[in-house]
C-alpha cells in the first residue's frame, strides 16, 4: 500500500508484534535506506555526547553520535567545552556498538565509549569530543535567525528560554535583535547568549528556541568564538561586572591592590571593653577603648 505526500511515495506496512506479520518486510525495507550523512570518513572527528554513565569496574561511560571522521579505539580526542570553555585531551579506553565491543567507529554511527582518567561529573550533555586538528573553540554567544511559531504576547530582549541546537540543551537570553518586539509569526536575527556554560556550535546549524508554550525555530548563522582567559568576556558578561580586586593610587601614581588591615589593641584586664569598628573603602580598623579610662 502506498500513499502519496507531498510528490513523495510513503511506504505504509501493515504489521504485527504478536504474531510477527509482515516485520521482515519491513527489517528489508529499512536496510535498504541510506544515511541522511553523507560519508565524512577523511573529516577530523566529531563526537556528540548525548549521555553519561558510571559502570562499576569499567569506570566513565558515553554514547552518541559521530558526526564525521573516524574514531578509532585508544585515540585521544578533545573533550569539551568545560565551563571555562576550555578542551582537555581524553583518551579512548574501548567502544561498544550494539551492545558489542568494535575497533571504530565511523560518521552516522551512534556509539559508546570508556574513557580514562575523566570523571563523570566533568562530564555533561552537549559537550563534544572532536579531533586536534579541528582546533574547537567555545563560545558564550551567537547570532540566530529565528522564526517565532507561536509566543502568547512579545518577545524583547532580556527574554529567556531553552535553547536546543542538536545535543545542546542550555538556557539562552536574548541579548539584542533587529526590532523592539517580536510576535507570532515574526522573524527576526536575535545575538543569543548561554546562561551557565559555553558551548561548541556549528555556523549553519538548525535550532530551536522554546519556553511553556512558546517555540521558535531558526538557523545559527555567526558563532563568536571565546578564548578562556580572555579579558573580554566572563561567562558571556562584560568584564566590567565581574567581581574584580579594587585599585587605588598612590602618591607616586602607581597602583596596588588595597589589602584589608586590622589593628588590634591589646585587651586590658578586669575591664569591661567596647569595640568600635569603623570602615572605609579601602582599610577596616578595630579599636579597643577602656570605659574606665574615658
Amino acid at each position: 500500500m502506498y500513499v502519496v505526500l507531498f510528490h513523495r511515495i510513503c511506504p505504509i506496512f501493515q504489521v504485527s508484534n504478536v504474531t510477527g506479520h509482515n516485520l521482515d518486510l519491513l527489517k528489508s525495507f529499512l536496510n535498504l535506506l541510506t544515511t541522511r550523512i553523507p560519508v565524512t570518513d577523511d573529516l577530523p572527528a566529531e563526537f556528540q555526547i548525548d549521555e553519561t554513565y558510571s559502570v562499576p569496574g569499567v569506570g566513565t561511560v558515553i554514547s552518541g553520535t559521530c558526526m564525521q571522521g573516524v574514531i578509532r579505539l585508544s585515540d585521544t580526542l578533545l573533550l569539551g567545552p568545560t565551563s571555562l570553555g576550555e578542551f582537555i585531551p581524553v583518551p579512548i579506553r574501548s567502544i561498544q556498538r550494539k551492545r558489542l565491543p568494535v575497533t571504530e567507529v565511523r560518521g552516522g554511527q551512534t556509539a559508546s565509549f570508556a574513557l580514562k582518567k575523566i570523571k563523570r561529573n566533568q562530564i555533561r550533555k552537549g559537550m563534544v569530543m572532536v579531533a586536534k586538528e579541528l582546533q574547537p573553540t567555545a563560545c558564550w554567544e551567537f547570532l540566530g535567525d529565528i522564526l517565532v511559531l507561536h509566543h502568547p504576547t512579545t518577545i524583547s530582549p532580556k527574554y529567556q528560554a531553552m535553547v536546543h541546537c542538536g545535543s545542546t540543551r542550555q538556557t539562552a537570553t536574548i541579548v539584542n535583535m533587529n526590532c523592539d518586539h517580536l510576535r507570532t509569526g515574526d522573524k527576526a536575527t536575535c545575538r543569543f547568549r548561554f546562561i551557565k556554560n559555553p558551548e561548541f556550535l556549528h555556523e549553519g546549524t538548525r535550532m530551536v528556541f522554546r519556553e511553556g508554550r512558546t517555540k521558535a525555530v531558526g538557523n545559527v548563522t555567526t558563532i563568536f568564538p571565546y578564548i578562556p582567559g580572555s579579558s573580554g568576556f566572563h561567562k558571556g558578561k562584560p568584564c566590567s561586572k565581574v567581581a574584580k580586586v579594587k585599585l587605588h593610587s598612590e602618591k607616586g601614581g602607581k597602583k596596588k591592590r588595597s589589602k584589608s588591615r586590622s589593628t588590634v589593641a591589646s585587651t586590658p584586664t578586669n575591664a569591661e571593653m567596647k569595640t568600635e569598628i569603623t570602615s572605609s573603602t579601602s582599610d577596616v580598623q578595630l579599636t579597643l577603648t577602656d570605659p574606665s579610662t574615658s
